[in-house]
């Protein structure tokens, strides 16, 4: 038997439950963490990074306002997960990196967002995860005229 074609209103529907679904798992974790999720955001980006990055780049990579960002790297700070210094090579210029406390954190985060990822795709075969992330690339990007993907 040949199942019916979700029209394209179901798979949004669908699309918007996973989503949900991922999303309040993770900000579960991360509150769990005491960590509110923009300013886990903002850990993992620097992680991820690799090296200090300036307030203006860290505005950029998360899509928001340097107002933002300002209170952002104040509320990890505060809680001596980053720190400010000068740039070397600009001293007008502040760089932020992570403590190790900071780096500490990032591990377990890290740790969760991987058994978050294991529980949300266990049900699925290795065929179907081949399927899966193929749909997944192929919908994230954007058709021509649309512009480039967020």
């Amino acid at each position: 038997m040949v199942a019916a074609v979700p029209d394209d209103r179901d798979l949004l529907g669908v699309l918007d439950e996973l989503v949900l679904l991922f999303i309040g798992r993770r900000d579960a974790f991360f509150a769990a963490h005491n960590v509110p999720p923009a300013q886990s955001n903002l850990l993992l980006g620097l992680h991820e990074r690799g090296k200090p990055a300036s307030m203006t780049e860290l505005a950029v990579a998360q899509g928001v306002v340097p107002r933002t960002i300002t209170s952002l790297v104040d509320g990890l700070e505060q809680r001596g997960l980053a720190r400010r210094t000068a740039d070397p090579k600009d001293r007008r210029a502040i760089l932020v990196s992570l403590t190790e406390k900071g780096l500490a954190l990032v591990d377990r985060l890290e740790l969760g967002k991987a058994n978050l990822a294991t529980a949300v795709f266990a049900r699925l075969t290795e065929r179907e995860r081949v399927t899966f992330g193929h749909l997944l690339r192929k919908l994230s990007i954007a058709p021509p005229g649309e512009g480039t993907k967020q």
